[in-house]
């Protein structure tokens, strides 16, 4: 009997003492301190919260397996600067940031194949110079618009300047956004091309400048931009991946674009106007594959 008892003690003992430690082990991870998770300054300034709110749905909806995390703004860098902190040299510099992809961008970090804002970004209108309208009022195409020698504004490091150019559209660049809209108002361009999701806030922005949303023409090629997640962080890569397709496959994606844009864009008449389509060579047949619909667009 005492052989038994001391037996019985001894088990009880053993499973004290395995079963805290697998308690701890089920715990672990939200004991430990917050990730920290690098991200582009513009994606969290960006003047559409839309951005940050579909990044911070899909680490939360992922928190029960990933823990924490803390996000910590990157330097202010334009977005040629930021492609080149995705890549392995530059871990611990940037973790996380969004543009439009482009085969060579995929080659540098790692993409994140759900796209954001639902293509929206390449269905483009011209913010051009009050006044300046009758140079559009008559363009039924892209020859037109070739033929009129109208010259588009945009960023040296924006994949739009490639594509207009391999369009056989006139394109002038600059190295920062802000100087964009001070070339606009010289009229050292004609047409400044922005996103549909975009447009509105700016000519907001920059109300004191006497610029026009230009009221003809929509110019559309496939155009996606995604979350880019560097190199060093294939982890991270992974949660930010089920988070978004959870979101994706729950709606949360489609009622997000809703929340912020459906009403916004009706104001741009955007189905009375002439579309002229052009063609996208940068897109990798794998990003390609994952474009989406927008149903009321």
């Amino acid at each position: 009997m005492h052989n038994l008892k001391h037996f019985m003690l001894s088990i009880l003992m053993l499973l004290l003492g395995i079963f805290p430690s697998f308690v701890s082990a089920q715990d672990q991870r939200h004991q430990l301190p917050p990730e920290k998770i690098i991200v582009w300054r513009h994606t969290i300034d960006n003047p559409s919260a839309i951005i940050m709110d579909t990044l911070t749905r899909a680490l939360d909806i992922t928190r029960d397996e990933y823990g924490d995390y803390e996000i910590i703004p990157s330097m202010q860098m334009e977005q040629g600067r930021a492609v080149k902190r995705l890549s392995k040299e530059y871990k611990g510099k940037l973790d996380i940031a969004y543009f439009p992809t482009t085969k060579e961008r995929e080659k540098h970090a790692i993409p994140i194949r759900i796209p954001l804002l639902g293509g929206l970004m390449g269905y483009r209108l011209c913010l051009i110079k009050e006044n300046n309208q009758y140079k559009f009022s008559n363009i039924n195409d892209i020859q037109d618009f070739i033929d009129q020698g109208l010259t588009i504004g945009q960023h040296q490091d924006w994949p739009d300047s490639t594509i207009l150019r391999n369009n056989g559209l006139k394109v002038s660049t600059t190295h920062k956004y802000s100087l964009l809209f001070e070339q606009l108002n010289k009229q050292r361009f004609d047409c400044f091309l922005r996103g549909v999701n975009e447009i509105n806030d700016e000519y907001i922005q920059h109300s004191d400048a006497r610029f026009a949303i230009e009221n003809s023409l929509l110019i559309h090629y496939p155009y996606l931009t995604f979350f880019f997640v560097n190199e060093q962080r294939p982890e991270l890569a992974e949660r930010l991946t089920i988070g978004l397709t959870r979101l994706q496959e729950n709606g949360t994606l489609t009622r997000l674009l809703d929340h912020y844009y459906k009403d916004r864009l009706d104001k741009l008449h955007l189905y009375s106007r002439k579309i002229i389509y052009l063609n996208n060579s940068l897109l990798s047949e794998q990003s390609l594959q994952s474009m989406t619909v927008i149903p009321w667009l």
